[in-house]
C-alpha cells in the first residue's frame, strides 16, 4: 500500500539499550530483525511495535503517545501499544509487535510476537455491549470509500455475524482515494497498490461488495433501498458513507480532454492520460488535494 521507503535507523534493539535512556512516555527508534521498531515506555511498562504506520508508512516516532496508544503524525491513524491493534482509520492492518525483556538495567527487544486473539485486544470506548438479539438483522453500507470499508471490517472484527453489504457507485471500490492525488498520480505507485483489500479478503469475511450501483430511493420506515437498476435491498441498519464530491464549475463545461475533476480512480487515470501530451496545467483549488 505504501510507497514510502523503509530505512533502518537507531540502535539494534536486540542488542539492548539502557533503561535509563528511555524516559517515561518517551520513544526510542531502533530496529530488530531488519525491521524498524518503536520502543515505548509507560511507567514500568515497555512496548515494542513496528516503527512504521501500516497505512502509508508514516514514522510513528514523530507522532504522539497518548496513554497506551500511538498516533501516526501523517493521517492520525491510531494503534494500541499493548496489542498492535489498528484502533482508528485510515489504518487497516495491525502493527507487528515484539517481546520486550529487562535484564540488569537494560532493555532488550527479542522475538516477534503473534497477533493476539480478538478477546485480548484493547477495550473500546465505554459502552454497554449489545446482545445478539439487539443486533440488526443486516447492515447495508452506501459508499465504498475508506469509511464504508472500515465500517464493514469493524463490524466483522467486533463479532457481528449478520449480512454486510457495501454498495458503491463507481466500478473500482473499495480503494485508497488519497493515493489518487499522491503517488499514483505522480507515477511512483503501482495501480495494484490502490485497492484497500483483495477480493478474497471480502469473500473470507463474508462482506458483499456491489459496485456500479447507485441508490435511487430509500424507504427508512420500510427498511429497504431501491437501486438505479430497479432492484431492492432490505436492511436492518443503513450507514451512509458516500463521502464528498469536488465543487463543480458553473454552467456547461467540457469535461473531456481539457477539464477534469479528481475524486475517483477513473478521474486520476484520465488526468494521467491527458498530462501525457499537455504543456500546461491549471489547478483550481489550493487545499491539500490541489497542492498535491
Amino acid at each position: 500500500m505504501s510507497a514510502a521507503k523503509t530505512e533502518l535507523e537507531g540502535p539494534d534493539l536486540k542488542e539492548g539499550i539502557a533503561l535509563a535512556e528511555i524516559a517515561d512516555g518517551g520513544m526510542v527508534v531502533g530496529h530488530a530483525d531488519g525491521k524498524p521498531v518503536l520502543l515505548v515506555r509507560r511507567g514500568e511498562e515497555l512496548f515494542a511495535v513496528s516503527g512504521r504506520c501500516t497505512h502509508y508508512g508514516g514514522p510513528l516516532a514523530k507522532g504522539l503517545v497518548v496513554g497506551d496508544e500511538v498516533r501516526c503524525p501523517w493521517h492520525h491513524a491510531c494503534f494500541s501499544l499493548r496489542t498492535g491493534e489498528a484502533l482508528r482509520a485510515p489504518a487497516l492492518s495491525d502493527l507487528p509487535r515484539w517481546r520486550v525483556e529487562r535484564r540488569e538495567g537494560r532493555v532488550y527487544v527479542t522475538e516477534k510476537l503473534a497477533a493476539p486473539p480478538v478477546e485480548a485486544r484493547a477495550p473500546r470506548a465505554a459502552t454497554t455491549p449489545a446482545s445478539p438479539a439487539q443486533h440488526p438483522e443486516s447492515v447495508l453500507i452506501l459508499g465504498g470509500g475508506a469509511a464504508g470499508n472500515s465500517a464493514a471490517e469493524t463490524l466483522r472484527r467486533e463479532g457481528y455475524a449478520g449480512p454486510v453489504t457495501v454498495i458503491e457507485a463507481g466500478p473500482d471500490a473499495p480503494y485508497d482515494r488519497p493515493n489518487l492525488s499522491k503517488d499514483y498520480l505522480a507515477g511512483t505507485a503501482k495501480e495494484e497498490w490502490i485497492p484497500l483489500r483483495s477480493a478474497s479478503f471480502y469473500e473470507q469475511h463474508g462482506i458483499e461488495v456491489l459496485t456500479g450501483r447507485r441508490a435511487a430511493a430509500i424507504d427508512v420506515n420500510g427498511k429497504r433501498m431501491t437501486l438505479d437498476d430497479g432492484s431492492e435491498r432490505r436492511f436492518g441498519a443503513l450507514l451512509l458513507a458516500t463521502g464528498a464530491d469536488p465543487v463543480h464549475l458553473p454552467g456547461a463545461v467540457d469535461t473531456g480532454r481539457r477539464v477534469h475533476y479528481l475524486r475517483t480512480l477513473a478521474d486520476s487515470r484520465a488526468i494521467i492520460a491527458a498530462a501525457a501530451d499537455a504543456r500546461r496545467a491549471v489547478v483550481l483549488g489550493a487545499s491539500f488535494i490541489g497542492l498535491e
